[in-house]
């Protein structure tokens, strides 16, 4: 997966999601997303330039409702001198970690206002008072005095500022995103794209800009090391000029978060755009989706495969798959599932056609035990399930179900019942189903269309089309892979007695 090369993003995944956890879940549950394995789909389209425009694509990969700039992207893939442009101005904002942070403090900006701040205002009129009595007085109790009070705001200036630091750091981000929103509405090529919402945030946000200026200029230069910079930068501190500074964007910045988001949504949306051209550039087939009543897919594959094998199916019905493991049937059903999220989200199917109504996405895949809450695998399973019958009955959009091996964590009997009892709850229900399953014997019920993968071993070889056919699978490899595994002679044979038996007592 070239995007490990790209960006080491793995690491910063829990920074990454700290806007997505404060906003809405959207169309992907969390159970949904790590059946499909989404951070792993997340690493390969993320080509962003900005902490933006990488939270954004994380959420809008679970909420799939964001308008995607279709046509910002069209035009990145045919004008180099737009695409560089745009990608010199988004750079300039960065992933610094701290930058992760501001959509938090946006929502909580009240609550990242410094404690007791009236002891800031206090201090500094202590000072003038004491400084301007030392000049005028020439007292030495007015000198120690102002000698003491200097010592007070140096010792909590340093307090606050290790514990504000993170904060303080974060404002950086948004001049810069100001900065940059104020760069792509000059740009003549870019302008076009900028709303007249987005111009309107852009002058009414202008007046925090200029309070910032200064702050996180001296700021930058102490970093540098400049002695010049540094004496300034103790002076501040010893005013409480900055610390003051500080607590007055706090309070506007929580007059102004609409506007501060329509920018930050500003710069996410051409950094997705980015992005995504980027990463269709580095596929061999893609397509846009269309509106259809159902899912529908031609030449569909899984987008992290590097060598898939594309498959044809309509979900103008429900659908059971059947067939042997290792044959493809859960890496196709998550292939459909990715694709319909890549789809809603970005625009941007790994298929030759992909045609499917808005629809929300559940699936039961990936279970284990949980040993930490003593939860058995069924139960696990069964909880799983339960929230998508929920939310059959709750549901007033499409929604497209995928479920693996459906109750295997029990008995075959009662599997099979329960199995059984749940395919006829959802056969007259309008959702779109995927189940794939071992148990022929639900392959009967009315309403599901069958289709199967298959495998063939044959002079100890096997071998797999991962092609999805109609109809169920006739597969008798079972015996057979133990047999290609080189088990002992005398249990595949023993094997074979006794699928013999079965056959005699049926």
């Amino acid at each position: 997966m070239s995007e490990r090369k790209y960006y080491e993003a793995e690491s910063r995944l829990k920074d990454i999601r700290r806007m997505h956890d404060r906003m809405n879940s959207g169309m992907v549950d969390e159970i949904t997303w790590n059946d499909l394995e989404m951070d792993e789909v997340f690493l390969e389209v993320n080509h962003t330039k900005s902490f933006i425009g990488e939270q954004l694509l994380y959420h809008s990969l679970h909420c799939g409702q964001n308008e995607f700039a279709d046509d910002v992207a069209v035009e990145i893939s045919q004008n180099t001198k737009f695409k560089k442009s745009l990608t010199d101005k988004i750079h300039r904002i960065g992933k610094c970690r701290e930058s992760y942070y501001l959509y938090e403090i946006l929502q909580d900006s009240e609550l990242m206002l410094i404690e007791h701040g009236y002891v800031i205002y206090l201090l500094q009129v202590t000072l003038l008072i004491f400084g301007l009595l030392s000049l005028i007085t020439g007292s030495s109790y007015f000198i120690a005095a102002l000698g003491v009070n200097i010592a007070v705001n140096f010792a909590f200036y340093f307090m606050v500022k290790q514990k504000y630091e993170i904060y303080l750091n974060t404002l950086t981000s948004f001049k810069d995103i100001y900065t940059v929103s104020t760069q792509l509405n000059k740009n003549q090529e870019i302008r076009k794209y900028v709303t007249d919402k987005e111009r309107e945030t852009i002058k009414a946000l202008g007046g925090i800009n200029r309070i910032l200026v200064g702050v996180i200029s001296r700021r930058r230069a102490s970093i540098a090391g400049d002695v010049s910079s540094l004496l300034m930068d103790y002076l501040y501190g010893v005013l409480l000029y900055d610390i003051a500074i500080y607590n007055i964007v706090i309070k506007k910045l929580a007059m102004k978060k609409e506007e501060i988001s329509t920018l930050m949504g500003m710069i996410g949306r051409f950094d997705i755009a980015l992005s995504v051209a980027e990463y269709r550039e580095g596929r061999k087939y893609w397509c846009k989706p269309s509106a259809s009543d159902y899912p529908e897919m031609k030449n569909m594959a899984h987008p992290l495969l590097d060598a898939p094998v594309g498959n044809d199916l309509s979900l103008e019905n429900k659908v059971i798959i059947t067939g042997p493991n290792a044959a493809g049937k859960s890496t196709f059903m998550k292939a459909v599932a990715i694709n319909a999220i890549l789809g809603q989200a970005i625009r941007t199917c790994i298929a030759t056609e992909f045609a499917m109504p808005k629809m929300k996405i559940m699936t039961c895949m990936a279970l284990r035990d949980d040993v930490q809450s003593g939860e058995s695998y069924y139960y696990r399973e069964a909880n799983y399930i339960k929230r998508i019958i929920d939310e059959v009955r709750d549901c007033e959009e499409p929604l497209l179900i995928v479920i693996d091996e459906i109750l295997k964590g029990t008995n075959t009997k009662e599997r099979i019942a329960a199995s059984k009892a749940i395919l006829k709850f959802l056969s007259d229900k309008k959702v779109h189903l995927l189940l794939a399953t071992h148990d022929v014997e639900l392959t009967e019920i009315e309403g599901y269309d069958n289709y199967h993968f298959d495998s063939k071993i044959e002079s100890d070889e096997r071998f797999f089309d991962y092609k999805i056919h109609l109809g169920i699978s006739s597969s008798k490899n079972a015996i057979a892979l133990l047999e290609y595994l080189k088990y002992p002679t005398e249990i595949v044979q023993t094997a074979r007695s006794y699928v013999d038996e079965n056959r005699r007592s049926v």
